[in-house]
């Protein structure tokens, strides 16, 4: 289902020897056999989210529970591109599986800066590509342009972003499309007002429906968000997807249970 091994292989075609990946920023900037037993269950590793210049930590960062799951807030701090390819190629390059750099999209004039910044190293299987949540559709085209070279692009996108984006992709068709968790707003314990990612096992109903749509429009998808249970996986290896994401259920879950 996951691998057909009499299709020819473009430069841009993306292939899992395993039908799983991380979702970026779980799991940091590079894998480790030590203290990640579950890496042999993966096809690729995506790193955490990576910016041109470096980001610092949001004031208001925080971790806030709901029932059925949690919203995230950190700002999604990270010593820059530079930084983060000096001290981590050298384990990008000697790592067991394949890694896809998660870089955040700041501007089609940044983002290629940092596509060429990758383009040659050591094991390096594609670029990720987060948007910002306010990210003009209009922009779409220069984005994909920009990220175009070496590297086969997939695109990130929550479920309230697919019907903003949905005609732009279908004539641009990126490498594939990365489901993620959509974002959500909750009071703080000081009744602040608080915008971050949705994580848990209420998120994975409306991941499965915009996965389902996404996949019946003929684009390669990539799953994520909600899943923490074997019976969810089964569900969503039913759906035809290109790769399952799976995120914060790889913290504190065996691998035998869910794999």
């Amino acid at each position: 289902m996951w691998l057909d091994e009499d299709a020819p292989i473009r430069k841009q075609n993306l292939v899992f020897a395993k039908p799983f990946v991380n979702a970026a920023g779980t799991l940091g900037f590079t894998p480790d056999s030590h203290t990640m037993p579950f890496l042999e269950h993966l096809g690729a590793f995506i790193t955490h989210p990576i910016s041109r210049t470096p980001r610092q930590p949001a004031g208001n960062r925080c971790c806030l529970p709901f029932p059925g799951g949690f919203l995230l807030h950190t700002g999604l701090p990270n010593p820059g591109i530079s930084r983060v390819i000096s001290q981590n190629k050298a384990s990008w390059a000697g790592a067991p599986l394949p890694v896809i750099v998660h870089l955040l999209v700041e501007s089609p004039d940044t983002l290629a800066e940092m596509v060429r910044k990758l383009e040659g190293l050591e094991n390096i299987m594609a670029v990720e590509l987060g948007l910002p949540p306010d990210c003009d559709p209009a922009l779409l085209p220069d984005i994909l342009a920009a990220s175009a070279g070496e590297l086969p692009a997939i695109l990130c996108l929550n479920p309230e972003q697919i019907p903003l984006f949905l005609q732009p992709l279908a004539d641009l068709g990126p490498a594939a499309l990365h489901l993620t968790g959509p974002r959500g707003t909750l009071p703080d314990e000081e009744g602040n007002l608080v915008t971050g990612r949705m994580y848990g096992p209420a998120v994975f109903p409306l991941m499965l429906k915009a996965a389902r749509f996404l996949v019946e429009t003929g684009l390669p998808v990539i799953g994520g968000g909600g899943i923490y249970e074997e019976r969810q996986v089964d569900i969503l290896r039913e759906q035809g997807l290109l790769a399952i994401g799976v995120g914060p259920a790889l913290w504190h879950i065996d691998p035998e249970k869910l794999f």
